[in-house]
């Protein structure tokens, strides 16, 4: 997986084009352009999202799977800090397999661009809030993702469903007639209307319409009701083992 995460830094390596000017003012524009286009068309894209959902599906079902769950029930811990230690492992997961391939790009640009140690730290903030709109919106995902897995307690069943789901909910269901701006459903479209609230240098997304602060409610707004129905799945469900 963290191979193929690396794949838009090498087609970076390969096709930026001629560098006209240097220093860390136009390393930043130049990285805010390719970081939103590599999350837009591919980070956060189908194989992203397919990524995202087959780590976080794994977390919980493998338990329940295995019948390693009702171990874990019988241990003085919480339900609810099983949850959230499944889901933040996932998370950390998800953060080093994406953050890697952003630092890397980092470091390359830096040095095309000649910046030093100047480029990076002006674009150190733009990796952040594009590692942070990354792990939000894949959070989302993994946390309907884990949801999913509970009820149906088969890692490999669970990923196929919820990605049946995030896909019927991106691309089949808003081509209904009676939705207006289909795109607006689609993650990479939101990636883009989360990007411009910081990337400013890229004027380039202002093609994404939509209120940056509203998409990030909504998204955080998914993750916190994903983990409490996951842990009120679990209080209901019955385990073997």
């Amino acid at each position: 997986m963290l191979a193929i995460m690396f794949l838009p830094v090498v087609v970076y390596f390969f096709t930026h084009g001629e560098i006209t000017e240097y220093g860390a003012k136009p390393l930043e524009r130049e990285f805010q352009i390719v970081m939103s286009s590599s999350l837009i068309n591919f980070w956060v894209s189908i194989i992203g999202q397919l990524i995202a959902i087959i780590i976080m599906s794994d977390l919980l079902a493998s338990e329940i799977d295995r019948g390693t769950m009702r171990l874990l029930l019988v241990k003085p811990i919480k339900k609810s800090e099983i949850v959230l230690g499944k889901f933040f492992a996932g998370m950390s997961s998800l953060a080093i397999l994406y953050g890697l391939p952003f630092l890397v790009m980092q470091i390359y640009s830096t040095l095309l661009y000649k910046a030093g140690f100047e480029g990076i730290t002006t674009t150190f903030n733009d990796l952040l809030f594009a590692l942070g709109v990354t792990l939000l919106l894949l959070g989302s995902l993994g946390a309907f993702s884990m949801l999913l897995s509970v009820a149906i307690a088969r890692p490999l069943y669970a990923s196929l469903a919820s990605f049946a789901v995030i896909f019927v909910v991106q691309y089949i269901l808003p081509n209904l007639p009676f939705f207006d701006d289909p795109e607006r459903f689609n993650l990479s479209y939101q990636i883009g209307v989360l990007l411009k609230k910081s990337f400013t240098l890229h004027t380039g997304l202002d093609i994404y319409k939509g209120d940056p602060n509203v998409s990030a409610t909504f998204f955080l707004s998914v993750i916190i009701l994903g983990i409490i129905f996951t842990l009120l799945a679990i209080y209901r469900k019955e385990y073997e083992g």
